[in-house]
């Protein structure tokens, strides 16, 4: 194996611990390694050799949690699938990495048409019927002052960062390629000129850019946290988040008793905040799918509501169910009060293999099998939701959704464009059983309290439940495992941040990048 292949893995075992759950603000300086390497890569089938050895390693790293987690609540069989998604990972950064050698040409050109692609290639990655976002670069500044931009450039445009400056630090380091040479005249501090010799007066420019940017972010972001600190007014609202904790496999085959659990649960908790002098809260949240069986609406879901209701007097519930719609079930979302149900939304954003599966109908007979050797009975498609839009909540609207689509950012923010005044997100992560999966998720569902500047009311089954500000800070919490709720503070807010006007524009600008070079490479070829 070359130096060079084991220099990519090598960054690719490093990447990891930039990104959430750990979120070490190093990505760009790792990245910097596998981003010179691919611009002075022999040509595109090499760029793609070295861009996959980079992702093997990165992904089978940063998602390990998922066949730990699906194989002690399914059984080992998950073990097998896991790489081959690795493989179509790997494929994709492989791919990227190999676009961005043929269109840039060899050398630096390479790098200023990586950045952007990256990116754009990211943005696709979480669209359509297999979207999955895991791994995407924004998410390494979360722990950093850079991550208050993201009320202007949302995820993607804190990725942006990340490539950019992983670009200059590398440009350094490329020289013009030739055939046979060696590692060392591979990479040449400076910017090459004739024959490869260095200019001396440039030497070192793309790291002090680099530098200066990162600096210049991380000043502006410490800025703008302390505004928007400044501005946050006192919570005065009072919000109960319910985690019921209960058992996931039990839930797919029963799941009758889950409103009596999370009930009982609402009682007791707004008893005791009435018996050390407290009031009922304003709001309760139930988690994903906290209902499953006993109906919420029309005459049938009466006696549901009245028993909501008595729990805690004159609150605003916020209750994952599911609904029975055109074509199945809905994964949805209800506000209900003294009035009845209020609003409903199904889940938009379906987790593939999870809540759909391709052909179910004519392959009945072969999935049955399959959920059988897992414990499940027959499974149905979940029927997708129309798409984003605020709840009436308690006093204001609210942005309610389920579990997965947290990982979107175009899921609030379309829902805050829409008038919610603060997010909530209803989930069920019991799936994640081992590993950070768990915390990977709610972490990167942090970053949209920043994006929107909306207080984030979190309801897990078995957590992590929890209250974040509107500069991503967990104000309170519940451990994992425990069935027990949470009285927490949040306030409404009314603003609208540039992201949520203009952030869905930052994919296309980004896109618009990578078809400029697309054009020009074919102009100098014409």
């Amino acid at each position: 194996m070359s130096l060079r292949l084991l220099a990519a893995i090598a960054s690719g075992v490093v990447a990891p611990v930039a990104l959430p759950p750990t979120s070490l603000p190093i990505l760009p300086f790792v990245l910097a390694v596998p981003f010179a390497l691919i611009a002075a890569s022999r040509g595109p089938r090499d760029a793609f050799r070295l861009g996959a050895a980079t992702a093997v390693p990165f992904f089978a790293l940063h998602v390990a949690w998922l066949p730990t987690s699906f194989a002690d609540l399914l059984g080992p069989a998950f073990w097998a699938v896991f790489p081959l998604l690795v493989v179509a990972l790997a494929a994709i950064w492989g791919t990227t990495a190999a676009f961005a050698r043929a269109i840039g040409g060899p050398g630096r050109g390479t790098l200023a048409v990586l950045a952007p692609t990256w990116i754009f290639v990211e943005w696709l990655r979480g669209l359509g019927f297999l979207g999955f976002p895991w791994g995407a670069l924004g998410y390494g500044w979360l722990a950093t002052p850079v991550a208050q931009w993201a009320d202007v450039v949302g995820v993607a445009g804190l990725g942006l960062l990340t490539s950019v400056t992983a670009a200059a630090l590398a440009a350094p380091f490329v020289g013009p390629p030739a055939a046979g040479r060696g590692l060392r005249d591979r990479f040449r501090w400076g910017v090459a000129g004739s024959g490869g010799r260095v200019a001396p007066r440039l030497r070192g420019a793309g790291p002090l850019v680099a530098v200066a940017l990162l600096a210049l972010a991380w000043w502006g972001g410490a800025v703008r946290l302390e505004a928007v600190r400044a501005d946050l007014r006192t919570p005065d609202r009072t919000a109960l988040l319910v985690q019921g904790d209960v058992d996931p496999l039990e839930r797919a085959a029963g799941g009758a008793l889950d409103f009596d659990v999370h009930l009982g649960l609402t009682e007791a908790a707004v008893a005791a905040a009435v018996a050390d002098g407290g009031a009922a809260p304003d709001l309760v949240v139930w988690p994903e799918a906290a209902v499953l069986r006993t109906p919420l609406e029309g005459f049938r879901g009466a006696p549901a509501r009245a028993a909501l209701e008595a729990s805690a007097p004159g609150a605003t519930f916020v209750v994952g169910a599911r609904a029975r719609v055109e074509g199945g079930g809905a994964n949805a979302v209800y506000t209900i009060d003294a009035s009845g149900v209020r609003g409903r939304y199904d889940k938009h954003v379906l987790v593939p293999f999870g809540e759909r599966w391709p052909l179910l109908d004519a392959l009945a007979p072969v999935y049955r099998g399959i959920f059988a050797a897992f414990g499940l009975p027959m499974l149905e498609n979940t029927v997708p939701g129309p798409g984003p839009a605020a709840l009436p909540g308690d006093g204001g609207a609210v942005g309610a959704y389920v579990c997965y689509e947290s990982v979107f950012d175009a899921i609030p923010r379309r829902m805050v464009a829409d008038g919610a005044d603060v997010l909530i997100n209803v989930t069920n992560d019991a799936w994640f059983a081992r590993g950070a999966g768990a915390r990977q998720h709610f972490d990167m569902g942090r970053l949209r309290t920043i994006e929107t500047r909306r207080w984030m009311l979190r309801a897990a089954n078995d957590g992590i439940t929890a209250v974040v500000d509107p500069t991503g800070v967990v104000r309170a919490e519940l451990p994992r495992g425990v069935r027990d709720t949470l009285v927490v503070r949040y306030a409404e807010r009314s603003d609208v941040t540039p992201f949520v006007r203009w952030g869905h524009l930052t994919p296309w600008l980004v896109g618009a990048a990578v078809a400029a070079a697309v054009g020009g490479a074919l102009a100098r070829r014409v």
